[in-house]
């Protein structure tokens, strides 16, 4: 399995620790591979409810440039 290293904020590193005294993860690694699944999941999720249709759209509108970034984001509400 890879590894890697990344910096993080000390807010979101003690917030990993937390969740771990909790009990609800073995290890921090744990809850990193964890929290970064969970968020794939919600990504796809979001996909998956959009028609083709409005994700053409969305496409089109970044190619013109009238929208940049993930607009899942901003529709995820919504749904």
């Amino acid at each position: 399995m890879p590894t890697t290293s990344v910096d993080i904020p000390d807010v979101l590193y003690r917030y990993v620790e937390f969740e771990v005294e909790e009990g609800r993860y073995k290890s921090k690694a744990e809850a990193i591979r964890s929290m970064i699944r969970k968020e794939m999941e919600r990504r796809h999720s979001v996909d998956e409810q959009l028609s083709s249709e409005t994700l053409e759209k969305i496409e089109r509108a970044r190619e013109r440039g009238e929208i940049e970034g993930d607009v899942r984001e901003l529709i995820e509400d919504s749904l």
